[in-house]
């Protein structure tokens, strides 16, 4: 399938205006300063340094990049009018993934379980490609383990 890639900048509240209407209200997020990172449902309270917006619509990652402005990319399979998709042939791949067990001894996190309430499950991503070059794997939404 096509895929379009966008390089935005601007503040938190411009940014997640741009994702409310571009991706609705159902989303999952990550959010990660130097000290701590969360996962949760909905869009975070405090955008922090960097994190993510996802759905099956598409993911907004951000990073700050100084003062109130943060430096953000728009990984969609549907063009967003007003906007210059950055160049290039971009096509999208979806793929289903395991996450990272939890419970496992070898792994410290920082939350005992994912947003669906489970310490294991997967995870459906894209794989953007432009020119064919494996280029962003993006979130899409948290799958149920299958009986």
């Amino acid at each position: 399938m096509q895929g379009f890639v966008y390089h935005l900048t601007g503040t938190s509240k411009e940014l997640q205006r741009l994702a409310q209407t571009h991706l609705g209200e159902a989303v999952w997020h990550w959010v990660a300063d130097t000290a701590r990172l969360t996962v949760g449902k909905a869009y975070p309270a405090d955008w922090k340094e960097q994190g993510a917006v996802f759905n099956t619509q598409g993911e907004l990652r951000w990073r700050v990049s100084d003062d109130d402005q943060y430096e953000a990319l728009l990984l969609t399979t549907k063009a967003l009018p007003n906007h210059e998709a950055l160049p290039g042939e971009w096509t999208v791949e979806e793929q289903a993934l395991y996450l990272q067990d939890l419970r496992e001894a070898r792994v410290l996190p920082q939350f005992a379980q994912y947003p669906t309430g489970k310490p294991a499950g997967k995870i459906r991503v894209r794989l953007y490609c432009r020119e064919g070059v494996p280029t962003f794997v993006s979130l899409c939404e948290f799958l149920e383990e299958e009986a």
